[in-house]
C-alpha cells in the first residue's frame, strides 16, 4: 500500500475495503441435530440422527418438520406454498421465526461451559428490497470460536444431542481452522482511504455512491448508501 500511495496524484482516490475479518474456528454446532432435539425437525421412520441421516435432508419427513438448516448459519422454514411439502402456513412463519430465534439464542457449549450463539436474526431484520423473498428465514449469529458445522452445511443431521447444548457441538479438527461465518460484531472489515470521509455509520453500501461521487457521477435511484466524502 505504501508503493501504491507513493504514485497515486491528488486525483487519485485510493480505498482499501475489508467487509469482515477472521476469527479462530475451533468448534461447529449442529443446528439440524438441535432442531430435531427440540421438535421442529422430523426425520423418516426409523432413522436416526446420524450417519443415518445422510446428507442434503434426504432423509427429513417434510410432513412433520417446520424448519431446517442448510448453509452456512441460514435456517429456513417449511412454509406451505413456497417449499415442496410445506406445512407451515404463511401467517405461521414469523411468530415461528420469532420463537426459534428466541430459543436458539444463547445456546451454550456445555462441553465447554460457553455460548456458542450469540443470537439470531430473523429475514426482517437483516434483508429488505425486491429479493429479500429469497433470503435465508433465520441468520444465526456465532460466537467467538464456534460456527456452522461442517454436517450442517450439507444438510446432514449429525448424531448426539439432547436439548441442551450436549452432544449439539463437536471439535473441528480440519486444516480449516478459522472463519468468519460469526457474529459481524465480532469479525468487523477495515477502511482506508486517502482522502478525508467520515466514519460514523460507515456501511458497504456507501461504497458505491462513494465511487461515483469521487469520479463527479450521482448515484442511481437503486443506491440505498450515500457517499462518504467530506
Amino acid at each position: 500500500m505504501g508503493r501504491v500511495l507513493e504514485r497515486a496524484d491528488e486525483r487519485t482516490l485510493v480505498i482499501v475495503l475489508s467487509d469482515h475479518g477472521f476469527s479462530s474456528f475451533q468448534r461447529g454446532v449442529h443446528l439440524n441435530s438441535w432442531l430435531h432435539a427440540n421438535g421442529y425437525l422430523a426425520l423418516k421412520a426409523g432413522v436416526e440422527p446420524g450417519e443415518g441421516a445422510g446428507e442434503f435432508l434426504r432423509e427429513v419427513d417434510w410432513s412433520r418438520t417446520r424448519a431446517y438448516a442448510l448453509g452456512l448459519g441460514s435456517m429456513y422454514l417449511n412454509v406451505a406454498g413456497r417449499e415442496a411439502h410445506g406445512i407451515v402456513r404463511p401467517d405461521e412463519a414469523a411468530p415461528l421465526a420469532a420463537t426459534i430465534a428466541g430459543a436458539l439464542t444463547g445456546l451454550r457449549d456445555e462441553a465447554r461451559g460457553a455460548v456458542a450463539v450469540r443470537g439470531v436474526a430473523t429475514r426482517e431484520q437483516v434483508y429488505r428490497g425486491p429479493f429479500a423473498a429469497e433470503s435465508p428465514d433465520l441468520v444465526v449469529r456465532f460466537a467467538a470460536g464456534y460456527r456452522v458445522s461442517w454436517g450442517t452445511a450439507l444438510g446432514g443431521v449429525p448424531g448426539g444431542g439432547g436439548r441442551g447444548g450436549a452432544g449439539l457441538v463437536e471439535d473441528n479438527v480440519k486444516k480449516w481452522g478459522g472463519d468468519h461465518i460469526i457474529d459481524p460484531l465480532l469479525v468487523p472489515g477495515v477502511l482506508f482511504m486517502n482522502r478525508p470521509f467520515r466514519t460514523d455509520g460507515a456501511r458497504l453500501l456507501d461504497l458505491a455512491p462513494t465511487i461515483l461521487a469521487a469520479l463527479g457521477v450521482p448515484a442511481g435511484a437503486e443506491h440505498e448508501g450515500a457517499s462518504l466524502l467530506v
